[in-house]
């Protein structure tokens, strides 16, 4: 029997309901790398067990949905859902979502080898949390938590990621009695190059970050060296003592150990097998140059103002290529990106004058582009161009694998990637099979490195990297951690 989580707690919930019921429209899954590692491990509600989902409920008619306590059951592939909905008021919910989440934890949570707000002139210092805000934070972890206790015994509780990173402690103080796994989807930052930014009530509150995790019966991250940066910082700054199998915690013992998240590959095989390109990137696919895509959001992680750099360098040095890029605004009113989206349009003029003069095609969409044509985008390219400046894995390499599958192995793309994105330390050795990775802020390096690419070099994405990727899916994700989950001795 395949293992399973009782209870999955996310910030976000499975789907919005964005219209009322009477419009009689489904809707469909939220995106996002969490959600799509989640979702095939979801065991279908029977009306007595299966999986339940605690999310926060954010679409604007889900109340119209769900009965007095926020439940609803949602159909999905896998079967009926039970899902419960957790509502806050504004004041709350920003607190937490803006307030610490967005403007304190995920800038600070990619410092993982450089300072990026003293190397870059976009990344935001993370923002030390005000009283209020943090007690918005800690409401919204006791609301969740209080919401598992209610749902009575379960075999286990599995927590996603750094919104709720205090839950599995609080679940802890309140005597749940399942197991309690929580995984951090974000890369864990070096305390040390960190330093200049935990000063203060900033430190103060990172302990207490860990302290939540250490709540936890297992702790999971996307790769090992941000396993053993959590274990350092566990130990430098909460006390915790080193374990052959974790970290122990007065007599508890926290297991701790890499899950690098999968796709669903299925998902992913079946809208590349049919999907057109968008019709603004046909031309450019028709003009028989090679076809550069670079397919995120608009997040300052991304390092996309580099990326656009490098392309603009390549344009004046005479390479001859198409581009063709994603960078769709993403967390809208989070103060820390009002910035970054100047630098993104100021970097994209300077990159369509160089292809202007060079006679080149160039196409940047500044706003969502469907998911189906993400993906054929990714099956057509020539080189899929990412560069984070850290990620926790970075889907994007792994869909472009997948979607290329069908190709012959010499048609194939070069997938340039981050060196601090999780799946070039998972994939190291990799290299020669596609999949190259490269220091973003190195412009002479990415310059060199998307040169080669263009002409395969140093190889395109093997039969080897395909097979990688669909041995090591979702599903094969999710199974180890729950099995694992399911070994702890409570």
């Amino acid at each position: 029997m395949e293992p399973r989580a009782d209870l999955i707690l996310a910030n976000r919930s499975y789907l919005d309901h964005d219209v009322p019921p009477t419009a009689g429209w489904t809707p469909s899954p939220a995106s996002g790398g969490l959600l799509a590692a989640v979702r095939p491990l979801i065991a279908p509600w029977d009306g007595h067990s299966g999986t339940t989902w605690i999310g926060a409920g954010g679409g604007a008619f889900d109340r119209a949905f769900a009965d007095a306590a926020g439940y609803e059951i949602i159909s999905t592939p896998s079967g009926g859902l039970r899902h419960r909905r957790l509502f806050f008021d504004a004041a709350t919910w920003e607190a937490h979502y803006a307030g610490v989440s967005n403007n304190f934890f995920w800038p600070l949570l990619h410092i993982v080898r450089e300072p990026l707000p003293l190397v870059t002139d976009y990344y935001p210092t993370p923002t030390p949390p005000t009283p209020e805000a943090w007690r918005g934070y800690r409401a919204v972890s006791e609301h969740f938590s209080a919401a598992a206790m209610a749902e009575g015994p379960a075999g286990s509780c599995w927590v996603h990621d750094y919104q709720l990173a205090l839950v599995p402690g609080l679940l802890r103080e309140a005597g749940f009695g399942g197991r309690v796994g929580f995984f951090l989807h974000t890369p864990f930052p070096d305390i040390d190059v960190a330093a200049p930014f935990l000063e203060g009530v900033a430190g103060d509150r990172f302990r207490e970050f860990i302290r939540g995790i250490l709540g936890a019966d297992l702790a999971g991250f996307q790769s090992q060296p941000d396993v053993d940066r959590f274990r350092e910082a566990a130990i430098r700054l909460c006390g915790a003592s080193p374990d052959r199998a974790g970290l122990r915690v007065g007599r508890r013992l926290v297991a701790v150990a890499a899950y690098p998240v999968g796709l669903d590959v299925n998902e992913v095989a079946m809208i590349a097998a049919d999907t057109p390109l968008p019709d603004a990137v046909v031309p450019l696919k028709a003009a028989g140059l090679p076809l550069v895509v670079g397919l995120e959001r608009a997040d300052f992680t991304k390092g996309i103002p580099e990326r656009l750099r490098t392309l603009a360098r390549l344009y004046d040095s005479g390479a001859r290529f198409a581009y063709a890029g994603v960078a769709a605004p993403t967390r809208q009113g989070v103060r820390a990106y009002a910035r970054l989206g100047q630098v993104i349009d100021e970097a994209a003029r300077e990159t369509r004058g160089a292809a202007e003069r060079a006679g080149l095609p160039f196409v940047l969409f500044r706003e969502g582009m469907p998911w189906p044509q993400v993906v054929a985008m990714q099956r057509e390219a020539d080189v899929v161009f990412t560069s984070s400046l850290a990620d926790g894995m970075n889907l994007v390499s792994l869909q472009a694998a997948v979607a290329q599958s069908k190709l012959p192995p010499g048609r194939r793309a070069t997938v340039i990637t981050g060196r601090d994105a999780g799946v070039s330390h998972v994939l190291a050795g990799f290299e020669k099979d596609g999949l190259v990775p490269v220091n973003p802020l190195d412009p002479a390096a990415m310059a060199d490195t998307l040169g080669q690419a263009l002409s395969g070099l140093p190889g395109r994405i093997s039969d080897r990297l395909v097979d990688h990727v669909f041995r090591h899916d979702a599903r094969a994700w999710g199974s180890s951690f729950l099995s694992d989950l399911g070994a702890v001795r409570c």
